[in-house]
């Protein structure tokens, strides 16, 4: 009896010995703090409010305290999240603009780990050593062939690490009204706004100017001051460019005869003979020289990157030069060439002194002198503003068109209904493309986009330096509800950030991820994440 009651003491001693144990390892388990959800304002952005509402109702099944930090747009919203990257996550909206089909942007710029200055674009201050050493070396390599394998391993690796969460890329509805306008479609990432189309818009019948609907008006006409994608696509109408962005991304000629890679430092390009400003002045290769020169010295801000690698420029005759860089830079013919407008010289180079300005992005630049495929007639701020189709241009436009500043996505809506406009190049709502399906002269085209919206984690603050944790999270958004439910079913899902759409550079073999919360626990616990008993969920224990 006596060795019995002494058996009992001693496992009533083990057991409390256990709990205590027990006990404190409960209380040396430190929760994962309260993450800091940076999201938009759901008055004027319901649907990107809405998306990160979604998966924070997820994530909180998983034992998150998940707050959703609501900041209005364009600021503070853009200050806390690329200036002072002042978040744990955040609703990132990466437009697809034609630009953006070279893949190093939504790549290597992105996620490279010396881009996390502010204002730069690895906000999440991510790091990772072999990426930045693929990144590195396919900037370097021009054939697309055999730098494609490279850009295949980034998105590998940005779907193994998850700095940051591909959740959607939307499917854009643009519409025409077929009563005064037909449309020989080109599908491209930017639909009715690309100059492909732009330039096919037909009318019927004795129309001569075709009406188009905007939300907003031109900010500005000077190319050198411009900063905003919708200036830069009105822009990009009057003025001509070396290169053209194709419609699926490729590389096509338009100001220039050819270009041609001498070197991995020496880009040629001949100018095509016979062009003209509007003003009747010849455009050479003297011009193209001076407008990439002049940009570089008075540091227009929207070119810096795209003006960084160019070394000095060598005028060869009137229509060849050369372009010799600092370095091989493989973006530099679709991004550089492709993206900076060509000036007249003899308009640009002495308007400082002319204006007496302090600097040429003062200048109003009214009336515009380009060489583009439509010419600026008129301009009547915050109400219209005329294209007359330019008839000497090699892409002469079928019509002149007439663009109207409506405010509103509703009231170009309603004006496309109504026929005032004959062209909406803003995305319809699904309300308004169901209204519009049953109207047989509204025509509607479907714009995959090659931008996406995702979850950029900040990786160099607590919550999500924990590689696993970004990883059980992807398994924890209920993309295909978000996709129906938020968005109407007008977006798909992407395993990468560079989308179907841009098909050539897009890994196609990287699976979706998908919704699955016991499979985000069981990522969590195999990295030895806990809940404590109320269910939160913990780091793993310090070893």
């Amino acid at each position: 009896m006596e060795g019995w009651k002494g058996f009992c003491v001693i496992a009533l001693a083990v057991a409390l010995a256990l709990f205590a144990g027990s006990i404190c390892a409960q209380e040396k388990l430190e929760p994962v703090p309260e993450i800091d959800f940076l999201t938009w304002v759901p008055a004027k952005f319901m649907a990107y409010y809405e998306t990160s509402n979604y998966i924070a109702e997820e994530w909180k099944k998983l034992g998150l305290k998940v707050n959703l930090n609501q900041q209005n747009m364009p600021n503070p919203l853009l200050t806390l999240w690329f200036k002072e990257h002042k978040f744990d996550c955040v609703v990132s909206v990466l437009s697809g603009l034609p630009y953006r089909m070279e893949p190093d942007f939504f790549t290597y710029s992105q996620f490279n780990s010396k881009n996390t200055a502010p204002g730069d674009w690895n906000v999440g201050e991510w790091s990772n050593a072999e990426f930045d050493d693929v990144g590195a070396k396919q900037l370097g390599i021009y054939d697309p062939e055999k730098r494609r394998p490279l850009i295949y391993r980034l998105q590998e690796i940005l779907q193994e690490e998850q700095p940051d969460t591909v959740v959607y890329y939307e499917v854009q509805n643009m519409g025409i009204n077929l009563k005064n306008c037909d449309l020989d479609y080109i599908e491209a990432p930017d639909g009715l706004r690309s100059i492909w189309n732009q330039v096919r818009f037909a009318p019927k019948g004795n129309v001569k100017v075709l009406k188009v609907g905007r939300i907003s008006d031109q900010q500005t006409w000077n190319p050198i001051a411009a900063i905003q994608s919708d200036d830069f696509e009105v822009l990009r109408m009057v003025y001509d460019y070396v290169v053209q962005i194709g419609p699926k991304g490729q590389v096509e000629m338009w100001a220039a005869e050819k270009v041609d890679t001498i070197n991995d430092v020496t880009i040629e390009v001949v100018m095509k003979k016979g062009r003209k400003f509007s003003d009747g002045k010849p455009l050479t290769a003297k011009d193209v020289k001076f407008t990439y020169e002049y940009m570089k010295q008075w540091n227009a801000a929207y070119f810096t990157k795209y003006l960084a690698p160019i070394k000095s420029i060598d005028l060869v005759d009137e229509y060849m030069l050369r372009f010799n860089l600092e370095k091989p830079f493989a973006p530099f013919i679709m991004n550089t060439l492709g993206q900076v407008p060509i000036l007249p010289e003899h308009v640009w180079k002495d308007v400082v002194e002319r204006e007496k300005l302090a600097k040429p992005q003062d200048y109003r630049n009214i009336p515009v002198v380009g060489s583009g495929a439509y010419i600026m007639e008129y301009w009547k701020e915050a109400a219209e503003y005329l294209l007359k189709a330019n008839k000497d241009h090699f892409a002469a436009p079928k019509a002149d068109l007439l663009f109207i500043v409506y405010g509103s996505r509703e009231l170009c809506n309603n004006a496309l209904k109504k026929g005032e406009i004959d062209i909406n190049i803003q995305n319809l709502p699904p309300e308004a493309v169901k209204d519009f399906s049953t109207d047989k002269n509204i025509k509607i085209f479907k714009v995959p986009s090659n931008g996406y919206t995702g979850i950029r984690f900040h990786c160099n603050r607590p919550v999500f330096r924990h590689k696993a944790l970004r990883v059980a999270l992807s398994h924890a958004i209920p993309y295909q509800k978000i996709i129906d439910e938020v968005l109407g079913g007008y977006a798909a899902q992407s395993a990468t950030p560079i989308t179907p759409v841009n098909a050539f550079w897009h890994n196609k073999n990287l699976k979706m991820r998908e919704f699955n919360l016991d499979k985000a626990r069981q990522i969590l616990k195999e990295a030895g994440f806990q809940w404590d008993k109320d269910g939160r969920l913990c780091f793993p224990p310090a070893k």
